[in-house]
């Protein structure tokens, strides 16, 4: 049948009707119509406890498709997740779609909150349950093999326990009537979890959870840190053709003083003075044209590895190496085939799930390859050109990086959160890019350091923040992974 606002207007004043004959009208149940008119099937008819399902007005036929929920399996306390409701079917008789949905607590209690990314979906409320629910132009009409709608759901802020999506599908006939259509239920479980810790090394060295302000000076090789919650520090590590790594390497949740220094296979290294026990480790890693700013998690143990990507030579493969500090105690290293002569490797956790992923920037068509670690699974976006300073970096605080440049002083970001782009104003095109989360809201901020000041665009509440600290020709600390 159609989806169509006279069909649901007819079927909302019947319903109104015989609810008025035999029992007390609540005030949620008169405030049901009123919202009836922009789409949407209507509320309590999810298939969860004490509902019905589409049954409750359209005819069942026998079903000849699918219809699922894609969520993920855990979710965070106050995070928000893309959750997907999706019909397949080869049945081209199917010309109309419709689903409800709502996510409750073992108790039966509202759970999280929903919210439109586009104009497919609709949040409706009814008998103290939230739902989402298809808009007019969500049905579809005329479209055949299935539908998609995808929304936002952001976690309760505590853990409230297990929380279960349940939803009814509707694959209708659009012929005018209730006869002829099928009906389907789905449901999916998500279980509370606990926040994944990465370990992105961009500039805490006290452990605090805010970036520090720092800089390496080449020409005496010493690091000056201003410390948020441990005050001034200097220390004498590295030359001035080295490339800074800092990261923590150690997993006591502080950046340690690292760099990498070029030379033939053997030869090259990186040099580490680890903040837990203040001991030096060098680890003789890669070859000269190695890119070493690829150091970070790779193996999912809290503390980040040694690790660099070297481009191909002609029309071969390029490789992504890293020296896993989980499991491997004689040293081994892993490579990952991943890319071709002239990409960019671009470091990130892209999927979340607190591994570093493979990924490069391909120049020649300006398209990210990003191989997810959770998965393994391929994926493909485009984003940026080939002059911009690529500042990728968790800007959302979902704890996944997200697709991000930098050009003459604007900051373009998706948002992996919910697709949808950012704009940050700031800078100018001379300026390099410091990103970091400087105000441990779990979000990367937007700054900037020109000729010794740092120009910093806190996102907790927006404030402005500018500090002098360094010289025109010191390296900045968090710039150490920007390209």
């Amino acid at each position: 049948m159609r989806l169509s606002f006279n069909t649901l207007k007819y079927l909302v004043i019947l319903a109104f009707a015989v609810l008025f004959l035999g029992v007390y009208i609540s005030s949620d149940s008169v405030a049901v119509p009123a919202a009836a008119s922009s789409g949407g099937a209507p509320t309590g008819r999810t298939g969860a406890p004490g509902e019905s399902s589409c049954t409750s007005c359209h005819s069942q036929t026998s079903q000849t498709g699918q219809f699922g929920i894609l969520a993920p399996s855990n979710y965070v306390p106050g995070q928000t997740y893309t959750i997907e409701v999706r019909n397949t079917t080869a049945d081209t008789s199917r010309l109309s779609w419709g689903f409800s949905l709502t996510a409750l607590t073992a108790a039966n209690a509202n759970a999280g909150t929903f919210a439109n990314i586009n104009t497919f979906t609709r949040i409706r409320t009814g008998g103290g349950r939230n739902y989402m629910t298809q808009t007019t132009d969500g049905t579809f009409i005329g479209q055949t093999g299935g539908s998609a709608w995808t929304f936002n759901w952001t976690a309760p802020a505590s853990n409230v326990g297990p929380v279960t999506f349940y939803a009814a599908g509707l694959h209708a006939d659009d012929d005018g009537g209730t006869d002829g259509d099928q009906t389907y239920t789905a449901t999916a479980l998500m279980q509370p979890g606990t926040a994944v810790v990465i370990h992105h090394g961009f500039a805490d060295f006290d452990g605090d959870g805010k970036a520090d302000l720092s800089i390496f000076r080449p020409s005496t090789g010493i690091w000056y840190m201003n410390r948020s919650a441990s005050g001034f520090a200097a220390m004498q590590w590295g030359i001035d053709t080295d490339l800074l790594t800092p990261a923590d390497f150690d997993g006591d949740d502080k950046t340690d003083l690292a760099v990498w220094r070029e030379g033939p296979a053997e030869t090259a290294a990186f040099y580490i003075l680890e903040s837990a026990t203040n001991t030096v480790r060098i680890s003789r890693f890669g070859q000269t044209g190695d890119d070493p700013s690829l150091v970070g998690d790779w193996d999912g143990d809290g503390k980040a590895d040694p690790a660099v990507f070297r481009n191909s030579v002609g029309s071969g493969e390029s490789y992504f190496y890293y020296r896993g500090s989980a499991a491997n105690p004689s040293e081994s290293i892993t490579y990952l085939r991943w890319g071709q002569s002239g990409d960019r490797a671009v470091r990130g956790d892209y999927d979340g799930d607190g591994t570093q992923d493979a990924a490069v920037y391909r120049p020649s068509n300006g398209t990210w390859y990003i191989r997810q670690s959770s998965s393994s699974a391929a994926r493909f976006d485009y984003w940026g050109v080939p002059s911009d300073t690529f500042v990728n970096a968790d800007f959302d605080g979902d704890s996944k990086t997200d697709l991000a440049v930098y050009r003459s002083g604007v900051w373009w970001i998706k948002q992996s959160s919910n697709g949808q782009t950012m704009h940050i104003y700031w800078g100018l095109n001379t300026d390099k890019p410091v990103p970091a989360d400087y105000d441990a809201d779990g979000k990367t901020d937007a700054a900037i350091y020109r000729n010794g000041v740092w120009y910093i665009r806190n996102s907790g509440n927006g404030s402005l923040r500018v500090e002098n600290f360094g010289l025109g020709t010191d390296e900045a600390v968090p710039n150490a992974f920007v390209h």
